[in-house]
């Protein structure tokens, strides 16, 4: 029987990237706490996956990088990510970058504050989902790891529109994106900028995604 690997995602777009294969998506529209309600009503799991696009806090990293973290902090908890999965995605994504990933329960939209996380923590990147996921697996002994890709590196700002058009259950709301820009428009050319990021980032993610087979690389740990 093929192992059943949760995959959990932010969007319904990274959705579409990761579905396939024996396991199933949940997508957590940026709340832990959905998350981990979610997981708790899949049934039989084998394994925990964070997959999608994170902000980056480390300086050194762009657009499109890719991570493969050791770790996932959250608030004074750390929670490792299983060592042989984690090499077997490095493996088979060269250029995958490590260290930890930090957790929050709120979007990380200026420099200034993303510098001053990865100053507090030294976490290179940080998402909204990862911490529910590693919760939750932690929580029921199950192997969990994290493939990411930067969307907004450190020196780039999100607008406020961009999150604006995203809603609770993860999908897209491009009326909300148009009516922010009508109440603001100078966030016009941030916008963009932050589509390109994420274009970069999503690409990425889908390269990564077909290297790593229907199980994400959870078959060749060693």
């Amino acid at each position: 029987m093929s192992p059943r690997i949760a995959i959990v995602v932010g969007m319904k777009s990274e959705a579409r990237i990761a579905a396939s294969g024996p396991g199933l998506t949940i997508v957590g529209g940026g709340s832990a706490a959905r998350v981990e309600g979610l997981l708790d009503q899949a049934g039989r799991l084998d394994a925990v996956l964070s997959f999608g696009v994170v902000g980056g806090l480390a300086p050194h990293l762009r657009s499109g990088d890719l991570l493969a973290p050791e770790a996932v902090l959250s608030h004074s908890a750390v929670y490792p990510c299983h060592v042989g999965w984690a090499r077997s995605l490095a493996r088979r994504l060269p250029g995958a970058h490590k260290g930890a990933l930090l957790g929050v329960d709120e979007p990380i939209r200026t420099p200034e504050h993303k510098r001053r996380l990865h100053d507090e923590t030294r976490a290179v990147a940080v998402d909204m989902e990862s911490h529910g996921a590693a919760r939750f697996a932690a929580k029921h002994g199950l192997p969990f790891a994290v493939l990411r890709a930067v969307s907004d590196p450190q020196h780039r700002a999100v607008p406020a529109a961009a999150l604006a058009g995203f809603k609770a259950d993860g999908s897209a709301d491009v009326f909300a994106v148009l009516a922010a820009l009508v109440r603001s428009p100078g966030q016009t050319a941030s916008l963009v900028r932050t589509a390109r990021d994420a274009r970069a980032a999503f690409d990425a993610l889908l390269g990564g995604r077909r290297l790593l087979g229907s199980l994400f690389g959870f078959d060749q740990i060693a």
